[in-house]
């Protein structure tokens, strides 16, 4: 089966914490930068990360634009647009 592109939206990531934190992801900052690793915790401030060589990455979430992961089990979720 093939993987699905799921994008998070900085405002979603709270309460989406408990999906997240089970698989890789890629952090897209809002200057175009990515940080890619596995989410370590969250809170109102910032996000942390641990990339592949096991560095830290803490992320104000004033500068994160989305979270980006592939989910596997098939499920597209509903749409943000409208017109879709």
């Amino acid at each position: 089966m093939s993987k699905r592109l799921i994008r998070v939206q900085r405002d979603e990531i709270q309460g989406k914490q408990h999906i997240l934190q089970k698989q890789p992801l890629n952090a897209v900052l809002s200057n175009g930068n990515t940080i890619f690793g596995r989410l370590i915790s969250i809170d109102a401030a910032q996000l942390i990360l641990k990339d592949t060589r096991d560095h830290q990455h803490k992320i104000a979430l004033s500068d994160l634009y989305e979270v980006v992961y592939d989910d596997d089990q098939g499920v597209v979720p509903p749409s943000r647009h409208t017109t879709l």
